[in-house]
């Protein structure tokens, strides 16, 4: 029976790689002028791509850092280069050679440093890449992104506790700000404590401080969405909220904004207006130039999907407004939670995630036009009157990322006739694609490569 069923996949799979309709993935070998190309799909060569990973944009690139994917952790550093025009369908990964994490995490936040020179990665669920085993000996570690160099850096100051599933953001003094997030104590019951501290981390002096606030103190939290305004008022969206270690967390309305003023180190809350968005967690966010944010994605705490997927909450009213816009709704992506947005002049990038509707990881990239809150699938680098602040580019290689496969013994054989076959003419392999594999998880902190 096994033998009849690989018969039957190699022939299916090998009337794919014949048949170039409604490809995904665009395989040229050969030299310049002898350049064949092969037109495949994504179910046949595909990249592992990540959720609960991290997205940075730094010097016109957006690099995915870290993350968990195929019942494994990722430690690859690799980006996509926003200086040239692409279409969604057919998405140039880049991979940063010898830019591997020292370590595997996942659900763990990743803020660039004002000048854009280093990434700090702060926390999430730490393994050891020798052992494989949790490890959280070390909370911080940085990148130098002109060297590509990884480094763990000294800490000095107050002692924070480990922390998983939340998000930072940096203020205008290169401060970076982390409100609460979950500690897991025991991985196999998955037990742990949800905080509500607020912690800070001082990027030029290396140093730890947890701030000392009494009045309006929220509710501890974790996997809320968070965005810092121009004038200093960090604002958290949703996410998980817990009343007592003894009770079950649940999901905080949206239209209960937290606010936190770095200038003051002072709490205070609001009752948004407007259209009604559902709770939710693991989501994304993005805030625009005129002070909108735009949230998306996310799942209920039964990881189903959320309405509305998108929607706005203008910063600029008082009190802030939900408003859903209509032309959102037109070609709207999949329910996805365990993604990540990133805003690059007009557009919202959101890469990868896990798909809700059909129960397999997201390996598309979508673009949300920001000037007419339309879907697009066309990406065409803006000519801005300024440049965002970057640095010297670092010199990793160009490579193209060469996908995974994830169908099995059959498919790897296949694969290989394939290259067999055109080995004459081979020396240049380019791929242009994304992946879908399957994954689903009772709770963030229940997955892992265990």
């Amino acid at each position: 029976m096994a033998l009849n069923f690989y018969e039957n996949l190699s022939s299916d799979f090998i009337k794919l790689l014949e048949n170039g309709d409604e490809h995904n993935v665009i395989i040229e070998v050969g030299e310049s002028s002898i350049m064949q190309p092969f037109k495949v799909h994504s179910t046949v060569l595909c990249y592992d791509v990540t959720i609960y990973h991290n997205g940075v944009i730094i010097n016109d690139r957006l690099l995915i850092i870290a993350g968990f994917k195929n019942f494994t952790q990722s430690s690859e550093l690799f980006y996509l280069d926003l200086l040239n025009s692409f279409d969604t369908s057919n998405v140039l990964w880049n991979l940063i050679h010898n830019g591997d994490l020292p370590i595997y995490t996942y659900g763990s936040t990743a803020i660039a440093s004002l000048d854009n020179s280093t990434i700090f990665l702060i926390g999430g669920y730490i393994k050891n890449k020798t052992t494989n085993e949790f490890d959280y000996s070390k909370q911080v570690y940085t990148y130098d992104y002109n060297t590509s160099k990884w480094t763990t850096p000294s800490i000095t100051g107050d002692s924070i506790p480990e922390r998983q599933q939340m998000t930072g953001v940096i203020n205008t003094s290169g401060t970076i700000y982390i409100f609460g997030g979950f500690n897991i104590t025991n991985a196999i019951t998955q037990a742990g404590k949800t905080y509500n501290d607020m912690n800070i981390l001082d990027t030029f002096s290396f140093t730890w401080k947890s701030l000392s606030i009494t009045n309006n103190i929220p509710l501890p939290g974790s996997d809320y969405s968070t965005c810092i305004l121009p004038n200093g008022i960090i604002v958290y969206i949703g996410g998980q909220e817990e009343i007592s270690y003894d009770k079950p967390s649940y999901l905080l309305g949206m239209k209960k904004i937290k606010l936190f003023d770095t200038k003051k180190d002072e709490w205070s809350s609001m009752e948004a207006t407007g259209d009604d968005v559902d709770p939710r967690w693991i989501f994304s966010s993005v805030l625009t130039p005129d002070g909108r944010i735009i949230i998306f994605g996310g799942c209920t705490y039964d990881f189903t999907g959320v309405s509305p997927n998108l929607a706005v909450l203008d910063t600029t009213k008082n009190p802030y407004e939900w408003s859903i816009p209509s032309n959102s709704k037109v070609n709207l992506p999949p329910s996805i939670y365990g993604h990540t947005a990133n805003l690059y002049y007009n557009y919202m990038i959101v890469t990868f995630g896990f798909n809700i509707d059909n129960k397999t990881y997201n390996s598309q990239v979508y673009l949300f036009d920001i000037r007419n809150n339309t879907w697009v699938t066309r990406f065409d680098p803006s000519t801005p009157i300024s440049s965002p602040t970057s640095t010297s580019s670092p010199t990793p290689s160009r490579k193209p990322l060469l996908i995974g496969l994830g169908i099995g013994i059959g498919v790897v054989v296949l694969i290989c006739i394939g290259i067999f076959i055109f080995y004459k003419r081979d020396r240049i392999l380019r791929i242009d694609s994304t992946v879908s594999d399957r994954i689903h998880n009772d709770r963030i902190a229940g997955t892992g490569g265990d």
